[in-house]
């Protein structure tokens, strides 16, 4: 339950820097923020997993499921995306915590990273998933830029988890600055 932040505390609020009244996310923006987290974290778990395994019929599932996860991912980024611009939900980082900077770099990890990994089952002529379906080709098959996609993809995926750790960190510095009112 989010508690509102009295006058003294959004004063106090970064030592004596006005802060403005507290923003309050709708429902949805925190459900789709958290959809996103766990999106991502199982992303790179089955990524991680599936490279372990190598061959064999679990491998296959967890690249069917990484594919159709990653696609899911895009297009829920996407969507937050669209809903924060049509609401107009802006972040509540504090200044110069660097809260703008990094949400932007999350958001076009969030986007460059899906959109790699189905340029490079795109060219290796693996877009196949389930129910006899295929994800759509973005880019040509047999083009020769296969493995390149993928090594971008995994060491963008790597960087895109050091972001979310640097997220997270910065999120727990907010929460303690402001206080557990946010909750």
């Amino acid at each position: 339950m989010t508690l509102p932040l009295s006058r003294a505390e959004i004063a106090d609020f970064g030592h004596g820097q006005q802060a403005g009244p507290a923003r309050i996310f709708p429902r949805l923006s925190i459900l789709l923020h958290w959809l996103t987290a766990l999106l991502v974290l199982g992303m790179f778990m089955t990524g991680v997993m599936m490279k372990q395994l190598g061959d064999g019929p679990l491998a296959n599932e967890l690249y069917t499921l990484h594919k159709m996860a990653g696609f899911g991912l895009l297009v829920l980024v996407l969507l937050r995306l669209a809903y924060r611009l049509a609401m107009h939900v802006a972040g509540r980082w504090r200044r110069g915590a660097g809260g703008h900077v990094v949400h932007g770099v999350l958001y076009a990890g969030l986007i460059v990273v899906p959109l790699l990994g189905w340029a490079g089952i795109s060219d290796y002529g693996a877009r196949a998933v389930h129910f006899g379906l295929s994800l759509p080709a973005i880019w040509p098959e047999g083009a020769g830029y296969a493995a390149l996609l993928f090594s971008a993809h995994a060491w963008l995926a790597f960087g895109l988890i050091a972001l979310v750790a640097v997220h997270i960190g910065i999120a727990l510095n907010d929460y303690i600055q402001r206080g557990a009112q946010r909750l």
